[in-house]
């Protein structure tokens, strides 16, 4: 998750580096865990278990199922907001864990380590 003003450009380069992940920025809100099959069916660079989609989600509103916090990692991606902004991105990176503002380093470890 991130907001408006954050170079999301550089977040979805750091994490297409990473062999097993393809990132999207398709839009789309999840409210439902059905919602999830939107972004599973995007064609991936992976075609085995491996395969990580990232779906950069510039606004709280569009993720509000519970349900599915228990199944996706959620990376935190913050340049120089807002006061507001930054409590309200925050608020939710206190609710589903995660990273913040992490390195590469940090994601692969995030990521082999679950």
């Amino acid at each position: 998750m991130s907001h408006p003003e954050a170079n999301l450009e550089n977040l979805a380069e750091m994490l297409e580096s990473h062999p097993n992940i393809s990132c999207f920025s398709t839009g789309q809100a999840y409210y439902h865990p059905d919602d999830l099959h939107f972004l599973t069916s995007l064609p991936h660079k992976r075609d085995n278990a491996t395969a990580i989609w990232a779906d950069m989600i510039l606004h709280n509103k569009d993720f509000s199922c519970r349900a599915l916090e228990r199944y996706c990692y959620f990376i935190y991606w913050v340049e120089n907001p807002t006061d507001y902004r930054k409590l309200g991105l925050w608020k939710n990176y206190q609710k589903t864990g995660g990273l913040w503002n992490p390195t590469m380093d940090e994601v692969s470890y995030y990521l082999e380590g679950e």
